[in-house]
């Protein structure tokens, strides 16, 4: 997993929607979607909630 990919289910963790995280790391809304539907792909799962559960059992979020 790429590094932006990992910080944009961070803040999806706690709670962040795409605009908000947009926001926190001065990237758009769209870049950050396109992050999030990125590490879903790796992850091998379909939504962001999916993703963060997978991403917390591989110990990839902190």
């Amino acid at each position: 997993m790429r590094p932006r990919q990992i910080e944009c289910l961070t803040w999806a963790e706690r709670g962040k929607s795409a605009r908000d995280t947009g926001q926190i790391l001065g990237i758009s809304q769209r870049t950050v979607e396109k992050h999030l539907e990125q590490a879903c792909e790796v992850l091998g799962v379909r939504t962001r909630i999916q993703a963060v559960v997978r991403a917390r059992e591989l110990g990839l979020l902190h």
